[in-house]
């Protein structure tokens, strides 16, 4: 691994405790991959004959599926947290040459245990789509999952005498599937603090979510991809991509009020949500009709939404369909200091006036071996250029 770089494993189901050192020692790679709206890891160990991995740690149940490993990743004292992840499979791969078995453990985030257990048919009576996310959310707390839940522009509390919500599906489903009503996104995060993640629900923001700009310090912006500026440059590749048909303008058609029968189109851009990252903004190529939004929707959703939440969810949909620009590279870690972090916005230097700019990180993969630290990573915007000449190195 990296000089001045230090991988620490913690593991355990509530408590959690560092891993045994003939753990780390047998691993041969370790791959962590963050992405809206989950992340996962792969370990793979060496399964020496007659090893502690072998023999005490696989046998043991070590690796059972469910298994807590908490990643965390220290370069120069400035320790973050790379994923609170749970084992879901393991693989071993045996060999005839000496010392080339292989075991690999795979895994995703706590939405990976979320996503387990069927509970449809669950009351939830008088609770409005926050309330039942709150009240799913509170069942996963003692894992030290923290809900951060912004209520939606329009909401009623339903009368328990008319009847009653009920769950559907596993709780990361009915979860997910609320926010996708109300134009929101679910999504989780490790913090700064071992074993505590942030669940986020609520509007799709660009990174300025609770857990993403906003730390103990206040709000934080990444220190800058630096290309093609000689010895201040701290990446290795970095690659840019336009596609400007994707971009979406979602519309309602209102009837006009003097009874003259004409409709006009009334826009929803998606800039409300979502301004631009650059002045130079980006033509939308696309149109919808917000009724067209939910055709993916079961009717009863499609019925019980009203012209705010149909309005929120076209929000969103413009939100996420206006980041056209994308951008993918690896980083050099050792002269960037520190790891990028997901779901946070980085200004990128040195590639030009129109590519400039500040971006959200929307994927990073590390990749850890023996001597070797490397990240792979996926960045987005919805404009060209800077708006500002400066940025943080």
């Amino acid at each position: 691994m990296l000089r001045g770089a230090q991988l620490s494993i913690r593991t355990g189901f509530i408590t959690h405790d560092p891993v045994p050192p003939a753990l780390i020692d047998a691993i041969t790679e370790l791959q962590v991959t963050r992405q809206s709206p989950r992340g996962g890891f792969q370990m793979k160990l060496n399964l020496a004959k007659g090893g502690a991995v072998e023999t005490e740690m696989l046998p043991g149940g070590m690796f059972t599926p469910g298994k807590r490993f908490i990643f965390s990743l220290t370069i120069d004292g400035l320790r973050t947290v790379l994923l609170d992840g749970f084992v879901a499979r393991y693989d071993v791969a045996q060999s005839n040459e000496s010392g080339k078995a292989t075991l690999s453990v795979t895994g995703g985030d706590v939405t990976q245990l979320m996503d387990q257990y069927d509970v449809t048919g669950l009351p939830m009576p008088g609770m409005p789509p926050m309330g039942q996310v709150a009240f799913i959310l509170a069942r996963w707390t003692p894992l030290g999952v923290i809900a951060a839940i912004l209520p939606p522009p329009s909401w009623t509390i339903p009368n328990p005498v008319n009847g009653w919500h009920v769950q559907q599906g596993t709780d990361y489903g009915h979860v997910n599937r609320l926010a996708r009503d109300c134009g929101y996104v679910f999504m989780v995060e490790p913090t700064e603090e071992e074993g505590v993640t942030t669940a986020y629900w609520g509007p799709d923001l660009g990174g300025l979510t609770p857990g993403g700009n906003f730390n103990s310090q206040g709000f934080s912006m990444q220190p800058a991809l630096t290309v093609n500026m000689d010895q201040a440059s701290n990446v290795q590749s970095l690659n840019f991509t336009f596609d400007g048909t994707q971009k979406l303008l979602p519309y309602l058609l209102s009837q006009e009020v003097r009874g003259t029968g004409l409709t006009i189109p009334i826009p929803i851009p998606g800039e409300v949500l979502s301004p631009p990252m650059g002045p130079g903004w980006i033509p939308y190529a696309r149109f919808s009709k917000l009724a067209d939004l939910g055709r993916n929707s079961d009717r009863e959703t499609q019925a019980r939404l009203d012209v705010p939440e149909l309005v929120m969810r076209g929000l969103g949909e413009a939100a996420q369909a206006s980041r056209v620009v994308g951008a993918s590279g690896t980083l050099d870690v050792a002269r960037y200091g520190r790891v990028l972090v997901p779901g946070r916005l980085v200004p990128v230097r040195g590639a030009g006036p129109h590519h400039d700019g500040v971006y959200l990180v929307k994927s990073v993969t590390t990749s850890i071996k023996r001597g070797e630290l490397r990240q792979n990573f996926q960045l987005t915007r919805n404009a060209h250029g800077s708006w500002t000449q400066e940025v943080a190195a």
